[in-house]
């Protein structure tokens, strides 16, 4: 019910094709790329798409690579296109209008529509744009949308719990979510996305304005879901030589099991020491209105005696069985952040916020996640 009603209200605005128009036959993987570019980051869709292109021939057969992408052009509408072996491009949808593509209404319209009309047995999601992993809206938790064709960052946002729900409302399970986006490889996201994806592959830490080398990762793009972790490995590969990317994969059944492994050590905690610990990017309340990204594995070598850390990294490390370490990555937040891999001994790739005293509003909207409720934390 809940998706006839988002459905009736988001095609009032731009018709879909008709109902008669027949679906493709069924395949075997259907990649998503959700491009969410009416942001600073417009001027990085083209090339993106270009490079989709370059790498279209690598597209197994009875596979299709179907790109939503909304930019700040304003002499071009979003469109839904399609790539193929054998059908080449093709353009699906072409919009009258300039949807907001980070409204929950409009993503779940693009997602019910691609995956009716290219059925699949296996589906994969890509998420491009802005990113700042768990936290609320005005904190560009996922994508942003300035609604004005303009290389604006002030727009609407998507929360987590709100993907989540878009996800489960399409009926499908998909294989991954790859966050070709800022800071969005924490274990909140992945926590709260556990029910809908078997993967979520990102990075906890910024990545390269100009994202994910697609013509390289293509094939990995359409791995078994086994193998799908490879994206990550490509990714960081085609950086190695440059300032570097980090990157993880988190396999989401094994996360109810981290999070039982974790509570006991939190719960017993009275406070919780930082000093040390590996960071992907440093709060300040007064440039950039973001947690600090402590990662997890950094953090419990520091909190937990040798047994005790042995036996959680056990438990986490069939959660987390890839990630990907440069010496350092790009960011433009230097002035409060060095970016550099500091604890190459225990960092593992996976960001956790720490609630510390004084940052009242992202303490406030902690305990809304999943992870919060599960993991041990209290108030």
């Amino acid at each position: 019910m809940i998706v006839a009603a988002v459905l009736s209200v988001a095609c009032h605005k731009d018709k879909y094709p008709d109902s008669e128009d027949a679906p493709y036959p069924m395949s075997e993987r259907v990649v998503v790329v959700y491009i969410m570019g009416e942001n600073s980051l417009s001027s990085y869709v083209k090339s993106d798409l270009n490079e989709m292109r370059l790498g279209a021939s690598k597209i197994p057969d009875n596979c299709r690579l179907v790109i939503y992408y909304d930019d700040s052009e304003s002499n071009e509408k979003p469109r839904i296109l399609s790539l193929s072996r054998q059908g080449g491009e093709e353009v699906l949808h072409q919009y009258d209008t300039d949807p907001v593509s980070t409204d929950s209404a409009t993503m779940q319209n693009v997602l019910a529509y691609i995956t009716t009309k290219c059925p699949a047995q296996h589906y994969g999601l890509v998420l491009w744009s802005h990113g700042s992993g768990w936290t609320p809206p005005r904190a560009r938790t996922i994508g942003i949308d300035n609604g004005s064709n303009t290389l604006s960052n002030l727009g609407t946002e998507m929360e987590i719990s709100t993907l989540a729900h878009v996800m489960e409302n399409t009926g499908r399970h998909w294989d991954y979510v790859f966050f070709d986006a800022c800071f969005m490889q924490g274990v909140e996201v992945a926590y709260q996305l556990r029910r809908v994806t078997d993967w979520c592959i990102g990075s906890p830490a910024e990545i390269p304005g100009r994202g994910a080398p697609y013509d390289q990762i293509m094939s990995d793009l359409f791995a078994t879901t086994d193998d799908c972790w490879r994206i990550a490995e490509t990714y960081h590969n085609a950086y190695e030589m440059e300032n570097g990317v980090v990157l993880s994969t988190v396999r989401t059944s094994e996360l109810e099991a981290l999070a039982a492994a974790t509570a006991p050590h939190i719960r017993e905690m009275e406070t919780y020491p930082t000093s040390g610990i590996q960071t992907y990017c440093a709060y300040s309340a007064t440039t950039i209105w973001k947690p600090e990204y402590f990662d997890i594995g950094s953090a419990m070598a520091l909190w937990l005696d040798n047994n005790d850390y042995a036996a959680w990294l056990e438990v986490f490390r069939r959660a987390v069985p890839h990630y990907y370490l440069p010496h350092s990555w790009l960011t433009a937040y230097s002035s409060v952040i060095v970016p550099i891999i500091s604890d190459s001994e225990h960092a593992v790739g996976l960001s956790f916020y720490i609630p510390i005293e004084g940052r009242n509003q992202l303490n406030q909207a902690f305990p809304k996640t999943d992870w919060y409720r599960d993991s041990g934390w209290r108030e």
